[in-house]
């Protein structure tokens, strides 16, 4: 990071049963790897039913808290 400021905010979302944790876990060791922090949230709806499953990640060179 040549800039001197990075970050960086990804939303996932997807149907409950279709994956949306793979990516996830999948990601966050990419920018760990990378030298960098990382705050995940993961909101999960009521899956009896089908619901939906909505992934957010936070990424900056700096810790991040929220």
């Amino acid at each position: 990071m040549t800039s001197g400021k990075f970050d960086f905010a990804l939303g996932i979302g997807g149907a409950a049963g279709q994956g949306i944790a793979t990516p996830d876990d999948n990601i966050a060791r990419l920018f760990v790897r990378s030298g960098l922090h990382l705050y995940t949230y993961n909101a999960y709806q009521s899956i009896i039913r089908g619901g939906h499953i909505f992934l957010t990640v936070l990424v900056d060179e700096h810790e991040v808290y929220s």
